[in-house]
């Protein structure tokens, strides 16, 4: 079973930068809650953006950077701003789809990200009511809770999320490679759930919800925040090759650790493909 290695722990006062990402969260879900998307376009293939989703990245980084300026900052919408060994990252609305076609199963992520490594994670469901959180070494935690991974052992009665097929450059690629695993998935584990949605992937991975989740891709906004919760909840979170994940890894498995041994040797099928680890990038 592959056996993750902790980070270490950076010099930066964690129990004073949570308190300050709650309270961004806290406006954030607020302004979901009360203002309607009137503007949906496009920024690529069947990758849509919102008015709410630059709203609550501009809501987020101002009060994140008046809080601490010495920290930077990684939009999905606005890009990377200050230091980028140490910084923020915010998925303002990760399932824009879902969320503009009316769907609750959308999240709002955000993490604290030191060398690579998520070292505290925020993801809130707002239309679902529940907010999950973790500070490395900390626990995680659902609206208060402790909370850990399902005890499933068996791929029969394992319900995985998967990643959306393909969009975007290298579509192709990414579909095929969804195609073949949902094949070897849905034969084996008692369902295969593919929600739209990463980081609300990888928090009910912590929870129990789901027993794992593959993505094949990633993107730091969509992964960073799930995977610590989901860490400190007891998964393993994992490149393609069984390696840690971190933020420059090209994919993310999230499972219970039962799991593992029987889903890891199916992500073989991204290897030789630009979704496998490249050697020198680590």
């Amino acid at each position: 079973m592959p056996i993750e290695e902790t980070p270490a722990m950076p010099t930066l006062d964690l129990d004073r930068a949570l308190p300050a990402a709650q309270r961004a969260i806290d406006l954030a879900v607020q302004y979901v809650l009360h203002h309607q998307p009137t503007r949906i376009s496009t920024k690529g293939d069947r990758d849509l953006v919102t008015n709410i989703d630059p709203a609550i990245e501009k809501l987020i980084r101002d009060l994140l950077h008046n809080w601490d300026p010495q920290i930077g900052f990684l939009g999905e919408e606005h890009g990377a701003f200050g230091d980028q060994n140490t910084y923020w990252v915010l998925d303002p609305i990760d399932g824009t789809i879902n969320y503009a076609h009316g769907s609750p199963l959308f999240a709002i992520a955000l993490a604290l990200v030191h060398e690579h490594q998520p070292i505290l994670g925020i993801t809130a469901l707002p239309f679902l009511g529940a907010r999950y959180w973790a500070v490395q070494g900390q626990g995680a935690y659902r609206d208060g809770d402790r909370i850990s991974v399902s005890t499933t052992s068996e791929l029969h009665e394992a319900v995985i999320g998967m990643c959306d097929y393909g969009s975007g450059p290298n579509a192709e690629v990414r579909d095929r490679l969804c195609a073949d695993l949902d094949h070897r998935l849905t034969g084996r584990a008692q369902g295969v759930r593919r929600l739209g949605t990463t980081a609300l992937e990888l928090v009910w991975v912590a929870d129990g919800t789901l027993d794992a989740s593959v993505l094949f891709g990633n993107r730091t906004w969509d992964t960073a925040s799930g995977a610590i919760i989901a860490r400190e909840a007891g998964a393993l979170v994992l490149d393609v090759d069984g390696q840690p994940h971190t933020t420059l890894s090209g994919s993310v498995l999230a499972t219970t650790p039962a799991l593992a041994d029987v889903i890891l040797p199916m992500m073989e099928v991204a290897r030789d493909t630009l979704y496998w680890p490249q050697p020198g990038i680590s």
